[in-house]
């Protein structure tokens, strides 16, 4: 997929967190500057969420309180794992325990810092600069859980054109 614009890329996740179930996994790979945050910021939109959505950076894990459209309390976990010393800086944070509440959805920027510890079932978003503000969109499923997400996902941006 390609975006033309931050706004583009941020309507683009919005139509994927409307998407999404609780307790999914999101990694985000790409430069600094390919507009990862800016996903994340979309990502969220769907979820009516308490505060801004800015990069982690300097904490880790920015935690920020929603709900989802039914009005049901939602939790997003927004990682910055470009710190990390090695991947035996997980278990200092509570990675774990983030992928495990079921009612959080966990956004990770810079997983191959830590790529071993990422759970097999995820989402692999991929963003690439092609221009000032174009950047080419790659989504990845691993496991089951996604593909028919992404499946739909395509449907509607596409309307239903392959």
């Amino acid at each position: 997929m390609l975006s033309h614009s931050p706004e583009q890329t941020r309507a683009l996740a919005a139509q994927l967190g409307r998407l999404l179930p609780r307790g999914s996994v999101v990694l985000l790979a790409g430069s600094i500057g390919a507009g990862k945050t800016t996903f994340v910021q979309g990502l969220a939109r769907p979820w009516k969420l308490s505060d801004a959505v800015q990069s982690p950076t300097f904490t880790l894990v920015a935690e920020h309180t929603g709900e989802d459209p039914d009005g049901a309390p939602l939790r997003l976990y927004h990682m910055d794992l470009y710190r990390l010393a090695g991947e035996s800086d997980v278990d200092g944070f509570g990675f774990h325990d983030y992928l495990d509440d079921p009612d959080g959805l966990v956004v990770i920027e810079w997983p191959e810092r830590a790529r071993d510890a990422m759970p097999p079932e995820h989402l692999l978003v991929e963003l690439e600069p092609v221009a000032d503000s174009k950047r080419s969109i790659r989504m990845t499923p691993s496991g089951s859980r996604y593909l028919p997400i992404i499946e739909r996902l395509r449907a509607e941006v596409t309307g239903g054109r392959r």
